[in-house]
């Protein structure tokens, strides 16, 4: 009995320490942890050259916001297109700081609108049937 007993109390052990570990949240932000990356991505662009800023939002899903982490590095490209021109990005995707912050709240407005901040890597029109 005392045998049995011993087992099965060191199977709960094992199995409680194996079932209870931490896992590692991402960092968010610029040059945080990468959750995607994205190529030919297809956006509508908002590049603000007055305050050197830039954000896009995809065709797919028009409630989600990007934030490009290096606007200056491709503002002379983003000057060739409209505001909301359709274009297509290639980058690296990151949580957004300030998103993480309110969806930790659990409100409705972080499930519906989403943003990221993303780290271009390149950006160019879509020439496909042109």
């Amino acid at each position: 009995m005392k045998i049995s007993f011993k087992i099965l109390f060191s199977v709960i052990i094992i199995a409680a320490l194996s079932v209870g570990s931490c896992k590692k949240q991402a960092k968010c932000g610029c040059g945080g942890d990468v959750i995607n990356e994205l190529v030919g991505f297809p956006v509508y662009i908002y590049p603000d050259t007055a305050y050197n800023q830039a954000t896009f939002t995809p065709l797919s899903n028009p409630y989600t916001t990007y934030y490009v982490c290096n606007p200056s590095a491709f503002m002379s490209k983003m000057k060739k297109f409209n505001y909301g021109a359709y274009v297509l990005v290639d980058g690296h995707v990151f949580w957004n700081c300030n998103y993480v912050m309110q969806s930790s709240s659990g409100s409705y407005y972080s499930y519906m609108y989403k943003s990221y901040d993303f780290e271009m890597t390149d950006i160019y029109e879509d020439l496909y049937g042109k």
